[in-house]
């Protein structure tokens, strides 16, 4: 027979070099895993607190655990509360300790509960305010402020009849001011305002002094807070134990200039909208938009994977944000569906809130923000922003399957809608608060709170608004804009560059049928 022996002998220094090679690169991974464990050990406390459940687990994975609960819980300083308790709480008086995230009065998942008799006030987020143009009421203070958005059952108007107080911890400083203005997020005149009705609120206290008190413990470490991890509580009495804790989110150091578009809480339970949000997506990133914020209440489920992949994709450029709806109103999928189509006015009560998020957010990291819907568009005939609200023209559209939404029709209605059915880019420095169409208080007139609006004339600009049919308070006039319309092919130059992306990213190829 034929000796082998020579490619046995082959073999094996083949399998020894691949085990020398397995052996080196675990004996690498472990040596790795320990400098991260040991290191900055003095400077570097665990981020989770001590104790039975993770006595075991090692200095990099509390971190992975942390960040991993600081990104499901956005409005809520998870990184500092690990930090702070296991640095400070201890060593506080009670007048300077922070709740745990564990005692605080959660509402329907992403709202917090003010520990106050009446009027009922969930919040949701809060943001430092360092615009240059900054300021609480006319006349009043001028300077860095703290804003909170809330949703308020009762008269938060005569914010001097209930002391509300801003307690803000950063590092070893606790910091204390007055609520000072409560702006209604809705104009009165509109009506659906009565105190029984959960309406939406910006809440303001001054920041001049954040971060100058210290604690009085001298012997506290050097402690740092992660990056950005500021925490703030809502309370009546400086001394009493909050039943809320907010991230007291901080805006960018260097302003940039670009613009944000932000699409309110969608809500498709049942309804596909994958083909529709990712073109949207395209649409916007192709019109030269620099940056988008998603407002999530619930979706289809392949809607959902879509914006996981687009989350993925456009990680600086895409921030998606759950959003539930507060206090008694409902919040299963379907249910809540009915009742945005049987109360519109509160729907929209509840969307302005999300919107003066979206604007906080952008606070430094754009120049201009827009507020749009999914079947909306703002399309500049140069691409030049040089003003705000532009007037809307229906694009009619039918639902057919695979059909482009946005590229299907090149034909709109010949005059516009303006007036309530604009929709605005809003001067970031300039606005305070805002409703769906226009803003409602601006920095801009230092004698009052009212804002300058100048609507673009529709040669410079138009908003593209695709639907099959008009909105309801439009069904009157309809059929006479449906019988009168021309051809505008502007947003077409953009169809190639939107259709490349959404090729070459798949996507769409992966998740639909």
């Amino acid at each position: 027979g034929l000796d082998c022996s020579p490619h046995r002998d082959m073999i094996s220094y083949y399998t020894f070099q691949h085990i020398l090679r397995l052996y080196c690169f675990v004996l690498f991974m472990l040596c790795l895993l320990m400098y991260y464990n040991t290191k900055d050990e003095d400077d570097a406390e665990d981020f989770l607190p001590t104790g039975h459940a993770y006595q075991w687990t090692s200095r990099v994975k509390k971190r992975l655990i942390a960040h991993e609960l600081q990104d499901e819980n956005l409005n809520v300083p998870v990184l500092f509360y690990f930090s702070y308790f296991s640095k400070l709480q201890n060593r506080l008086d009670d007048c300077e300790t922070a709740p745990s995230i564990f005692d605080i009065n959660f509402s329907n998942t992403y709202w917090q509960l003010v520990n106050i008799q009446s009027p009922q006030i969930f919040i949701f987020s809060s943001f430092l305010d360092t615009r240059p143009l900054s300021r609480i009421n006319v006349n009043q203070y001028s300077g860095p402020a703290i804003r909170i958005l809330a949703m308020v059952k009762g008269d938060l108007e005569m914010i001097s009849e209930i002391p509300l107080i801003c307690k803000v911890w950063t590092g070893q400083t606790v910091s204390s001011a007055q609520v000072q203005s409560a702006d209604l997020l809705w104009y009165k005149e509109w009506g659906w305002n009565s105190p029984d009705r959960l309406q939406a609120y910006l809440l303001s206290c001054p920041a001049a002094d954040l971060g100058r008190r210290k604690t009085k413990d001298p012997g506290l470490p050097n402690f740092v807070l992660p990056a950005g991890q500021r925490a703030l509580a809502i309370v009546q009495d400086t001394c009493e134990r909050p039943s809320n804790l907010l991230l007291l989110n901080e805006p960018e150091k260097e302003r940039s200039e670009g613009l944000a578009v932000c699409l309110k809480g969608l809500s498709f339970p049942d309804k596909d909208i994958s083909r529709d949000l990712a073109e949207w997506i395209e649409i916007q990133f192709a019109l030269g938009v620099s940056r988008i914020v998603l407002y999530i209440l619930d979706v289809h489920w392949r809607t959902r994977l879509v914006i996981k992949e687009y989350s993925r994709l456009y990680q600086q450029k895409l921030q998606v944000i759950p959003i539930s709806l507060p206090g008694n109103l409902p919040n299963t999928p379907k249910l809540r569906q009915h009742f945005f189509k049987m109360k519109v006015n509160q729907k929209r009560q509840n969307e302005v809130l999300a919107y003066n998020d979206c604007l906080m957010r952008n606070i430094n990291k754009a120049k201009y923000v827009a507020l749009l819907d999914l079947d909306e568009v703002i399309v500049p005939t140069e691409e030049v922003y040089d003003s705000y609200c532009f007037q809307n023209f229906y694009f009619f559209t039918k639902q057919e399957g695979s059909v482009s939404t946005y590229f299907s029709n090149a034909n709109r209605t010949r005059s516009g809608t303006s007036g309530e059915f604009m929709k605005c880019l809003h001067a970031v420095e300039q606005v305070r608060t805002v409703h769906n169409h226009l803003p409602i208080h601006c920095f801009s007139d230092e004698e009052s709170d009212n804002c300058s609006v100048e609507i673009v004339d529709p040669s410079l600009g138009k908003l593209h608004h695709y639907r099959e049919t008009c909105v309801g308070i439009l069904n009157q006039k309809c059929e006479e804009l449906q019988g009168n319309q021309i051809q505008d092919s502007l947003l077409l130059r953009f169809h190639p560059q939107v259709q490349q992306n959404l090729d070459s990213s798949k996507i769409l190829e992966k998740y639909l049928i």
